[in-house]
């Protein structure tokens, strides 16, 4: 395995929490499922946003899925963060969460609707 494998590897592998790190919650399982739709939805959202960079701009499409998998990681946050809403979290804490989640699910939309 080359070098450059293994650093994708253990940066995959650094990504992944354990089962055992998220017990707190109401649903391990779930919470386990939620923060790995996160995280993949994260990454999913970099990689287009750095591949339209390096395209040198112009791909709204690239651009609107972007954002739309930006939107999805917030409310999979948001659903992890509030035990799928069952536990009450002050606003103060969710304050990013209930900005920027609408906010890219509108940009993905906007760009979708006017490119």
């Amino acid at each position: 395995m080359s070098k450059f494998s293994k650093q994708i590897k253990h940066t995959i592998d650094l990504t992944v929490p354990e089962l055992e790190e998220i017990n707190e919650g109401l649903h391990p399982h779930i919470d386990f499922a939620l923060l790995l739709l996160r995280n993949f939805f994260v990454a999913a959202a970099a990689i287009l946003f750095l591949v339209e960079i390096f395209l040198h701009g112009g791909h709204t499409t690239l651009k609107a899925v972007a954002y739309l998998s930006g939107g999805l990681a917030y409310i999979f946050e948001c659903l992890g963060v509030t035990d799928c809403f069952m536990k009450k979290v002050p606003h103060s804490e969710m304050f990013m969460v209930y900005c920027f989640g609408p906010l890219y699910v509108l940009m993905g939309l906007a760009y979708i609707l006017w490119k």
